[in-house]
């Protein structure tokens, strides 16, 4: 009896998943979470438009403020830097475009590319009023103490199981 159940409860959901791939591809909200309000502001800006000022905000810049939303409920900084090594030398990280906005995905890291030219692309995310603020540099990426933990926690225990003695 059990394993028929199991078969049409994985055949039933195959079935659905097979239709287009609508549970893959969709998100579906509630009523409640589609009416939840969205007091979020974040910086706008972008140093191809704006310049210099959208660079590294550390004070008060009312003037980049933008009301989020929509689904947008994250504020964002995108950085695009590069480096060039010769030898045993690197150059200083120079910025190239620094964007900030509100926006519905982020994901916070950076990708870096190339061998004597490295570029770039480190992304901050924050979901507080006004937070993207700073360069949107590697060393804004703050590693919380329970991150750290976690690291170390798995990092002993890797060490026991391929090395027991």
């Amino acid at each position: 009896m059990y394993p028929v159940t199991y078969f049409l409860i994985v055949a039933s959901i195959s079935m659905v998943v097979s239709i287009n791939g609508q549970l893959l591809t969709t998100e579906h909200r509630t009523h409640a979470a589609s009416e939840r309000a969205n007091d979020l502001w974040c910086h706008q800006c972008d140093t191809m438009e704006d310049g210099e000022r959208c660079a590294n905000l550390t004070g008060n810049f009312t003037t980049f403020g933008h009301k989020c939303t929509g689904d947008k409920r994250t504020c964002m900084v995108k950085r695009f830097s590069y480096t060039t090594s010769t030898g045993d030398s690197m150059s200083s990280p120079q910025t190239w475009s620094v964007e900030r906005k509100c926006t519905n995905k982020c994901d916070s890291g950076c990708i870096v590319v190339g061998e004597r030219t490295k570029l770039s692309a480190c992304t901050t995310c924050c979901e507080k009023s006004f937070c993207n603020i700073g360069t949107g540099a590697a060393n804004d990426l703050t590693i919380r103490g329970i991150d750290l933990f976690l690291a170390l926690v798995l990092q002993i225990t890797l060490t026991i199981i391929m090395y027991p003695s």
